[in-house]
Protein backbone atom coordinates (compact mmCIF):
# COMPACT_ATOMS: atom_id res chain seq x y z
CA UNK A 1 0.00 0.00 0.00
CA UNK A 2 1.47 3.64 -1.04
CA UNK A 3 1.03 5.70 2.16
CA UNK A 4 2.53 8.77 0.43
CA UNK A 5 -0.02 8.28 -2.39
CA UNK A 6 -3.00 7.81 0.21
CA UNK A 7 -1.67 11.07 1.88
CA UNK A 8 -1.96 13.53 -1.11
CA UNK A 9 -5.78 13.18 -1.45
CA UNK A 10 -8.47 12.80 0.78
CA UNK A 11 -9.61 8.99 2.11
CA UNK A 12 -13.34 8.56 1.67
CA UNK A 13 -15.68 5.86 3.51
CA UNK A 14 -15.17 4.04 -0.40
CA UNK A 15 -11.62 3.63 0.01
CA UNK A 16 -11.99 2.17 3.83
CA UNK A 17 -14.52 -0.28 2.25
CA UNK A 18 -12.35 -1.25 -0.98
CA UNK A 19 -9.59 -2.35 1.61
CA UNK A 20 -11.13 -4.16 4.07
CA UNK A 21 -13.18 -5.95 1.46
CA UNK A 22 -16.74 -5.28 2.71
CA UNK A 23 -19.47 -3.35 1.71
CA UNK A 24 -19.49 0.98 2.93
CA UNK A 25 -22.92 0.27 4.94
CA UNK A 26 -20.71 -2.24 6.58
CA UNK A 27 -18.29 -0.11 7.58
CA UNK A 28 -20.55 3.31 8.59
CA UNK A 29 -21.95 0.41 11.12
CA UNK A 30 -17.85 -0.04 12.66
CA UNK A 31 -17.29 3.38 12.53
CA UNK A 32 -20.79 4.22 14.51
CA UNK A 33 -20.39 1.37 16.81
CA UNK A 34 -24.08 0.15 15.68
CA UNK A 35 -24.75 -3.63 16.01
CA UNK A 36 -24.94 -5.88 12.93
CA UNK A 37 -21.66 -6.23 12.13
CA UNK A 38 -19.36 -9.76 12.73
CA UNK A 39 -16.28 -9.18 15.38
CA UNK A 40 -14.13 -10.79 12.12
CA UNK A 41 -15.49 -8.57 9.58
CA UNK A 42 -15.06 -5.61 12.27
CA UNK A 43 -11.52 -6.14 13.09
CA UNK A 44 -11.53 -6.19 8.89
CA UNK A 45 -12.81 -2.52 8.98
CA UNK A 46 -10.54 -1.39 12.06
CA UNK A 47 -7.34 -2.30 10.47
CA UNK A 48 -8.43 -0.56 6.94
CA UNK A 49 -9.32 2.29 8.81
CA UNK A 50 -5.54 2.49 10.57
CA UNK A 51 -3.65 1.36 7.55
CA UNK A 52 -5.00 4.11 5.73
CA UNK A 53 -5.70 6.92 8.23
CA UNK A 54 -8.97 7.48 7.53
CA UNK A 55 -10.60 10.47 9.57
CA UNK A 56 -13.91 10.89 10.09
CA UNK A 57 -15.20 14.16 8.36
CA UNK A 58 -16.57 15.89 11.75
CA UNK A 59 -18.80 18.25 10.30
CA UNK A 60 -20.45 16.06 7.56
CA UNK A 61 -21.06 13.43 10.30
CA UNK A 62 -22.83 16.56 12.86
CA UNK A 63 -25.11 17.65 10.02
CA UNK A 64 -26.11 14.53 9.12
CA UNK A 65 -27.24 13.26 12.91
CA UNK A 66 -27.88 16.79 13.97
CA UNK A 67 -24.75 16.49 16.52
CA UNK A 68 -20.98 17.02 16.64
CA UNK A 69 -20.70 15.91 20.50
CA UNK A 70 -18.85 19.49 21.77
CA UNK A 71 -19.86 21.78 23.74
CA UNK A 72 -18.42 25.12 23.62
CA UNK A 73 -17.15 27.37 27.01
CA UNK A 74 -16.34 30.67 26.80
CA UNK A 75 -14.42 32.02 29.87
CA UNK A 76 -13.69 35.85 30.26
CA UNK A 77 -9.93 35.24 31.74
CA UNK A 78 -7.41 32.14 30.97
CA UNK A 79 -4.92 34.05 33.23
CA UNK A 80 -7.34 34.44 36.43
CA UNK A 81 -6.45 31.95 38.49
CA UNK A 82 -9.95 30.46 39.14
CA UNK A 83 -10.83 29.12 35.81
CA UNK A 84 -8.81 26.71 35.33
CA UNK A 85 -10.04 24.59 38.14
CA UNK A 86 -13.56 24.78 36.74
CA UNK A 87 -12.16 24.33 32.37
CA UNK A 88 -11.21 20.85 34.72
CA UNK A 89 -14.58 19.47 35.73
CA UNK A 90 -15.76 20.89 32.77
CA UNK A 91 -13.86 18.88 30.62
CA UNK A 92 -13.41 16.19 32.92
CA UNK A 93 -16.88 15.68 32.61
CA UNK A 94 -17.60 16.45 29.24
CA UNK A 95 -15.25 13.29 28.21
CA UNK A 96 -17.11 11.19 30.36
CA UNK A 97 -20.27 11.91 28.87
CA UNK A 98 -18.30 11.38 25.03
CA UNK A 99 -18.50 15.21 24.17
CA UNK A 100 -15.07 17.52 23.55
CA UNK A 101 -14.61 21.36 24.77
CA UNK A 102 -14.09 24.32 22.53
CA UNK A 103 -12.66 26.97 24.91
CA UNK A 104 -13.20 30.67 24.20
CA UNK A 105 -10.93 33.24 26.00
CA UNK A 106 -12.79 36.75 25.97
CA UNK A 107 -10.33 38.79 28.23
CA UNK A 108 -14.23 39.81 29.74
CA UNK A 109 -15.16 41.85 26.28
CA UNK A 110 -18.96 41.97 25.13
CA UNK A 111 -17.87 42.22 21.98
CA UNK A 112 -15.38 39.27 21.95
CA UNK A 113 -18.55 37.42 24.23
CA UNK A 114 -20.92 38.09 21.14
CA UNK A 115 -18.38 37.00 18.51
CA UNK A 116 -17.46 33.76 20.36
CA UNK A 117 -20.90 32.68 21.07
CA UNK A 118 -22.17 33.57 17.26
CA UNK A 119 -18.30 31.13 16.17
CA UNK A 120 -19.44 28.66 18.39
CA UNK A 121 -23.07 28.43 16.39
CA UNK A 122 -21.21 28.17 13.57
CA UNK A 123 -18.96 25.09 14.10
CA UNK A 124 -21.96 23.16 15.09
CA UNK A 125 -21.48 22.71 18.65
CA UNK A 126 -24.41 20.85 20.48
CA UNK A 127 -24.65 23.60 24.15
CA UNK A 128 -22.52 26.26 25.16
CA UNK A 129 -21.62 27.17 28.72
CA UNK A 130 -21.28 30.81 29.03
CA UNK A 131 -19.37 32.57 31.92
CA UNK A 132 -20.27 36.44 30.46
CA UNK A 133 -21.21 39.73 31.35
CA UNK A 134 -23.39 40.13 27.93
CA UNK A 135 -26.51 41.99 29.22
CA UNK A 136 -30.02 40.04 27.89
CA UNK A 137 -31.73 43.66 27.10
CA UNK A 138 -29.59 44.33 24.87
CA UNK A 139 -29.17 41.36 22.88
CA UNK A 140 -32.47 40.04 23.42
CA UNK A 141 -33.42 39.25 20.21
CA UNK A 142 -30.46 37.04 18.68
CA UNK A 143 -29.83 35.64 22.34
CA UNK A 144 -33.35 34.60 22.97
CA UNK A 145 -33.79 32.83 18.68
CA UNK A 146 -30.28 30.50 20.11
CA UNK A 147 -30.24 27.07 18.16
CA UNK A 148 -28.83 24.78 20.97
CA UNK A 149 -28.56 25.43 24.63
CA UNK A 150 -26.90 28.03 26.89
CA UNK A 151 -26.07 27.41 30.31
CA UNK A 152 -24.62 30.20 32.89
CA UNK A 153 -22.27 29.33 35.33
CA UNK A 154 -20.54 31.22 38.13
CA UNK A 155 -22.98 34.68 36.88
CA UNK A 156 -26.71 35.37 36.20
CA UNK A 157 -27.87 37.25 33.58
CA UNK A 158 -31.09 39.26 34.28
CA UNK A 159 -34.30 38.29 32.76
CA UNK A 160 -32.51 35.79 30.86
CA UNK A 161 -34.41 32.25 29.56
CA UNK A 162 -31.08 30.33 30.77
CA UNK A 163 -30.54 27.98 33.29
CA UNK A 164 -27.78 29.10 35.70
CA UNK A 165 -25.21 27.23 37.61
CA UNK A 166 -23.28 29.51 40.25
CA UNK A 167 -22.63 29.39 44.30
CA UNK A 168 -24.20 31.36 46.70
CA UNK A 169 -22.74 34.82 46.88
CA UNK A 170 -24.69 36.72 48.77
CA UNK A 171 -24.58 33.73 51.54
CA UNK A 172 -20.61 33.85 51.08
CA UNK A 173 -19.87 37.34 51.42
CA UNK A 174 -22.43 37.08 54.45
CA UNK A 175 -20.11 34.59 55.89
CA UNK A 176 -17.27 36.34 54.90
CA UNK A 177 -17.92 39.48 56.95
CA UNK A 178 -19.84 37.51 59.98
CA UNK A 179 -15.72 36.20 60.31
CA UNK A 180 -14.15 38.78 60.23
CA UNK A 181 -16.55 40.84 62.80
CA UNK A 182 -15.90 37.72 65.07
CA UNK A 183 -12.50 38.81 64.80
CA UNK A 184 -13.56 42.01 66.58
CA UNK A 185 -13.42 44.06 63.08
CA UNK A 186 -15.78 47.08 62.95
CA UNK A 187 -14.46 48.93 60.14
CA UNK A 188 -14.95 46.81 57.41
CA UNK A 189 -14.09 47.58 53.98
CA UNK A 190 -15.29 46.10 50.68
CA UNK A 191 -13.55 45.48 47.23
CA UNK A 192 -15.69 44.46 44.31
CA UNK A 193 -15.04 43.17 41.12
CA UNK A 194 -16.47 45.07 38.21
CA UNK A 195 -18.90 47.54 38.73
CA UNK A 196 -21.42 45.38 35.50
CA UNK A 197 -20.82 42.06 37.16
CA UNK A 198 -23.91 40.07 38.59
CA UNK A 199 -21.43 38.38 41.09
CA UNK A 200 -19.87 40.88 42.42
CA UNK A 201 -22.79 42.94 42.89
CA UNK A 202 -24.52 39.78 44.53
CA UNK A 203 -21.23 39.57 47.02
CA UNK A 204 -20.72 43.32 47.88
CA UNK A 205 -24.77 43.26 48.47
CA UNK A 206 -24.21 40.44 50.76
CA UNK A 207 -21.12 41.92 52.69
CA UNK A 208 -23.29 44.99 52.80
CA UNK A 209 -26.61 43.42 54.44
CA UNK A 210 -24.83 41.53 56.39
CA UNK A 211 -22.89 44.39 58.07
CA UNK A 212 -26.60 45.89 58.35
CA UNK A 213 -27.76 42.94 59.96
CA UNK A 214 -25.42 43.18 62.77
CA UNK A 215 -26.00 47.61 63.46
CA UNK A 216 -23.16 48.52 61.26
CA UNK A 217 -24.25 51.63 58.51
CA UNK A 218 -23.05 50.76 55.25
CA UNK A 219 -19.93 53.59 54.33
CA UNK A 220 -19.68 54.14 51.04
CA UNK A 221 -16.15 56.02 51.31
CA UNK A 222 -15.24 52.03 52.00
CA UNK A 223 -17.02 50.46 48.89
CA UNK A 224 -14.48 50.38 46.39
CA UNK A 225 -13.96 48.67 43.02
CA UNK A 226 -11.08 46.60 42.14
CA UNK A 227 -12.08 45.00 38.76
CA UNK A 228 -11.39 41.35 40.13
CA UNK A 229 -7.70 41.70 39.49
CA UNK A 230 -4.16 42.11 41.66
CA UNK A 231 -3.60 45.09 40.15
CA UNK A 232 -7.54 46.56 40.92
CA UNK A 233 -7.26 44.97 44.58
CA UNK A 234 -3.84 46.63 44.67
CA UNK A 235 -4.89 49.90 43.77
CA UNK A 236 -8.60 50.07 45.65
CA UNK A 237 -6.46 49.69 49.37
CA UNK A 238 -3.56 52.23 47.99
CA UNK A 239 -7.13 54.85 47.80
CA UNK A 240 -8.02 53.54 51.28
CA UNK A 241 -4.82 54.24 52.67
CA UNK A 242 -4.11 57.95 51.25
CA UNK A 243 -7.77 59.02 51.62
CA UNK A 244 -6.80 58.37 55.41
CA UNK A 245 -10.52 56.67 56.12
CA UNK A 246 -9.99 54.44 59.42
CA UNK A 247 -10.52 50.39 58.17
CA UNK A 248 -9.19 47.41 59.95
CA UNK A 249 -10.24 44.46 57.52
CA UNK A 250 -11.22 44.40 53.97
CA UNK A 251 -13.35 41.81 51.99
CA UNK A 252 -12.48 41.60 48.44
CA UNK A 253 -14.93 40.16 45.80
CA UNK A 254 -12.10 37.26 44.69
CA UNK A 255 -9.26 35.95 46.16
CA UNK A 256 -6.98 37.98 43.33
CA UNK A 257 -8.04 41.50 44.30
CA UNK A 258 -7.89 40.37 47.86
CA UNK A 259 -3.80 39.18 47.54
CA UNK A 260 -3.49 42.69 45.93
CA UNK A 261 -4.58 43.82 48.83
CA UNK A 262 -2.26 42.25 51.06
CA UNK A 263 0.60 43.12 49.08
CA UNK A 264 0.19 46.82 49.31
CA UNK A 265 -0.77 46.78 53.14
CA UNK A 266 2.47 45.76 53.50
CA UNK A 267 4.26 47.83 51.17
CA UNK A 268 2.72 50.69 53.18
CA UNK A 269 4.16 49.34 56.36
CA UNK A 270 0.74 47.70 57.56
CA UNK A 271 0.67 44.12 59.02
CA UNK A 272 -1.52 41.64 57.79
CA UNK A 273 -3.64 40.26 60.12
CA UNK A 274 -2.61 42.81 62.92
CA UNK A 275 -3.48 45.95 61.77
CA UNK A 276 -5.74 44.51 58.89
CA UNK A 277 -7.80 41.47 58.13
CA UNK A 278 -8.10 40.06 55.00
CA UNK A 279 -10.46 37.75 53.45
CA UNK A 280 -11.07 37.10 49.99
CA UNK A 281 -13.35 34.87 47.72
CA UNK A 282 -12.94 31.52 45.56
CA UNK A 283 -10.08 29.71 47.64
CA UNK A 284 -7.85 29.53 44.60
CA UNK A 285 -4.80 27.07 44.63
CA UNK A 286 -2.51 30.36 45.80
CA UNK A 287 -4.25 31.12 48.31
CA UNK A 288 -3.20 28.44 50.48
CA UNK A 289 0.45 28.98 50.07
CA UNK A 290 0.87 32.35 49.67
CA UNK A 291 2.44 34.41 52.74
CA UNK A 292 0.24 35.15 55.31
CA UNK A 293 -2.03 32.08 53.74
CA UNK A 294 -5.39 33.62 53.08
CA UNK A 295 -8.96 33.56 54.63
CA UNK A 296 -11.12 32.52 52.05
CA UNK A 297 -14.51 31.92 50.66
CA UNK A 298 -14.74 28.30 49.04
CA UNK A 299 -16.18 27.92 45.82
CA UNK A 300 -16.69 23.99 44.84
CA UNK A 301 -15.15 25.32 41.03
CA UNK A 302 -13.99 21.89 39.99
CA UNK A 303 -17.71 20.55 41.11
CA UNK A 304 -19.24 23.88 39.10
CA UNK A 305 -17.78 22.67 35.90
CA UNK A 306 -19.19 18.98 36.54
CA UNK A 307 -22.83 20.53 37.46
CA UNK A 308 -23.08 22.49 34.52
CA UNK A 309 -22.10 20.14 32.08
CA UNK A 310 -24.69 17.66 33.39
CA UNK A 311 -27.07 20.45 32.94
CA UNK A 312 -25.66 21.49 29.39
CA UNK A 313 -26.37 17.50 28.24
CA UNK A 314 -29.48 17.42 29.90
CA UNK A 315 -30.78 20.47 28.02
CA UNK A 316 -29.14 18.96 24.80
CA UNK A 317 -30.68 15.07 25.04
CA UNK A 318 -34.22 16.53 26.33
CA UNK A 319 -33.79 15.48 29.87
CA UNK A 320 -34.92 18.29 30.58
CA UNK A 321 -36.41 21.64 28.60
CA UNK A 322 -37.39 24.26 31.44
CA UNK A 323 -34.61 26.45 33.16
CA UNK A 324 -33.03 25.74 36.21
CA UNK A 325 -30.92 26.81 38.68
CA UNK A 326 -28.24 25.12 40.16
CA UNK A 327 -27.11 26.51 43.54
CA UNK A 328 -24.18 25.42 45.25
CA UNK A 329 -22.89 26.16 48.74
CA UNK A 330 -19.74 28.17 49.62
CA UNK A 331 -17.71 26.86 52.46
CA UNK A 332 -15.35 29.49 54.54
CA UNK A 333 -11.76 28.77 54.97
CA UNK A 334 -10.12 30.13 57.61
CA UNK A 335 -6.27 30.97 57.44
CA UNK A 336 -3.92 33.53 58.55
CA UNK A 337 -4.86 36.49 56.84
CA UNK A 338 -7.91 37.24 58.95
CA UNK A 339 -6.54 36.56 62.43
CA UNK A 340 -8.70 34.82 65.06
CA UNK A 341 -8.17 31.30 67.19
CA UNK A 342 -9.45 28.95 63.71
CA UNK A 343 -6.06 30.41 62.02
CA UNK A 344 -4.08 27.76 60.34
CA UNK A 345 -2.05 27.13 56.59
Amino acid sequence: MNRKANNLKQITIKDVAQAAGVSIATVSRVLNQQEGVSKELSEQVQIAVKQLNYQINGIAKALKSSQSRSIGLIIPDIENPFFPALVRGVEDAAQKQGYAVILCNTDGKPEEEERYLKFLLSKQVDGILFLGNLKFSQNRSWLSALSVPLVLVDRRMKDAPFSTVLVDNGLGASMAVDHLIAQGRQHIAIVGGKPESPTSMERVNGAMNCLKSHGYSSNESLILTGYFSFEGGYQATESLINSGQFFDAIFAANDMMAIGAIECLANYGKRVPDDVAVIGFDDIRMAAWYKPSLTTIKQPVYDMGQVAVKLIVDHITGVITDCNDEILKPELIVRQSSGGKGDRS
